[in-house]
């Protein structure tokens, strides 16, 4: 089991202290690499839980990311700092957890802003984005619940920018649709 801690360091000091960790768990030192699952299992456990309403889940997929980070390590190019490739690998295995676990039910948290702070609006965003396929849900999520541009989602997994502006045009184009079905 993984434990959460603050640093007090400086952002130029932890990309330093990064790059350092990443070299040597490229050369197979397990210890610096389980101070980068220390340094990022925050955002990743945070990630992962935007997906998946149930705790196993969130810890399968983090450990998923994990373990793919590790075997991919070599194919790191530290052209952007290591945080961005652990997101893409997180929203790779949420993604694909997605697609294999069908219906899902978002968890929907209080950091998820509805009007006027309504809990109903909460519930109701979740039923409304329920019935969707889990790329529209994937996608909105990302963009209006994480509050993500359409540049960071693209970089991060690997989509034009194109293509993620028409998936999200086409995930609010049916949720229009079945706002205007609903009695």
């Amino acid at each position: 089991c993984w434990t959460i801690e603050m640093t007090g360091n400086s952002p130029a000091r932890e990309e330093r202290d990064e790059a350092r960790l990443v070299a040597s768990s490229r050369r197979g030192d397990s210890a610096a690499f389980g101070e980068l699952v220390r340094l990022h299992q925050r955002r990743v456990f945070r990630l992962a839980g935007r997906f998946f309403p149930n705790r196993e889940d969130v810890e399968d997929v983090a450990q998923e990311t994990f373990v793919t980070a590790w075997k991919k390590l070599d194919t790191y190019k530290a052209k952007a700092p290591f945080e961005h490739c652990l997101t893409r690998v997180c929203l790779n295995c949420c993604y694909a957890r997605l697609r294999r676990k069908r219906p899902v039910e978002l968890p929907f948290e209080t950091d998820v802003q509805a009007p006027d702070g309504d809990v109903n609006a909460h519930m109701e965003v979740e039923k409304l984005l329920r019935p969707l396929k889990p790329v529209d849900r994937f996608i909105l999520l990302l963009l209006d619940g994480e509050g993500w541009s359409v540049r960071e989602i693209a970089e991060r997994l690997g989509w034009t920018a194109v293509n993620v502006k028409v998936r999200a045009h086409r995930a609010r184009r049916k949720l229009r649709k079945m706002l205007e079905q609903e009695p």
